[in-house]
């Protein structure tokens, strides 16, 4: 595969989703398969999680505490398909995330990203009172639903960039939802992030795929797509999820 993890673990889960019938097990095995043969830029927890699956053909029952960011880089096809069902997002975004990351902040901020993908996907700019609602009504973790409380009237220079936890999923979550509010250019806010230090790939990873659903692919510039190899097939997954 071309692609490093972020981008190689969404489009195997965008293929899964137009199969038939979704299954977990086998959308697991894919991915851990992906991490033997490959697995490049893949981070430690998710490298462990995926080496669980493939011994023990069931997901790990725990992350020991850690909350690492890679559900959050990865859900966006599940935004695409479930698109007017939010019933089916919020399921398929839990679900999905718990396969790596059984923990409740992974697995919320999945949702809070896919919640906030589909507001832009139906045409809609406000999207942190959908997040709030969802997340309020489900319990999720407080500590999730206070990062995305706090995207409205933050700052840039208060992001939770750099430091000892730049990987932490809800950091990653509040940055995602900061650049899709207060952003308008995608293009420029991709730039900042990625020199911005801490988890560069990731933070820009969820950012860019949020400002891409919310300003659409025109916003992103050519010479950007014509660097991505197989972009096409890109396309036509996006495509396929939206309307198949």
């Amino acid at each position: 595969s071309p692609y490093d993890d972020d981008l190689a673990l969404t489009l195997i889960l965008a293929e899964e989703l137009l199969e038939p019938e979704v299954d977990l097990r086998r959308l697991a095995l894919r991915w851990a398969e992906w991490g033997e043969k490959d697995g490049r830029g893949i981070g430690l927890w998710t490298r462990r999680a995926l080496q669980h699956i493939k011994q023990h053909d069931a997901p790990p029952s725990s992350t020991g505490g850690q909350a690492g960011n890679g559900t959050v880089s990865r859900c966006l096809p599940i935004a695409l398909r479930s698109l007017g069902s939010t019933q089916n997002l919020v399921s398929g975004s839990y679900h999905t995330a718990i396969l790596t990351h059984p923990d409740e902040r992974c697995a919320w901020g999945a949702v809070a990203v896919n919640v906030a993908a589909a507001a832009f996907l139906s045409g809609r700019r406000d999207f942190i009172g959908d997040v709030l609602e969802i997340l309020r009504n489900n319990n999720a973790p407080e500590e999730l639903r206070e990062a995305v409380g706090r995207v409205p009237l933050e700052k840039r220079e208060d992001l939770p960039i750099n430091g000892p936890s730049a990987g932490y999923v809800i950091h990653a979550v509040e940055i995602g939802l900061w650049f899709a509010y207060h952003e308008p250019d995608l293009e420029r806010g991709l730039i900042w992030l990625a020199n911005a230090g801490g988890d560069t790939d990731t933070n820009a990873a969820v950012a860019g795929g949020l400002m891409g659903a919310r300003d659409g692919e025109k916003a992103i510039p050519a010479r950007w797509l014509n660097a991505i190899p197989d972009v096409t097939r890109i396309r036509r997954l996006a495509e396929r999820l939206v309307g198949g």
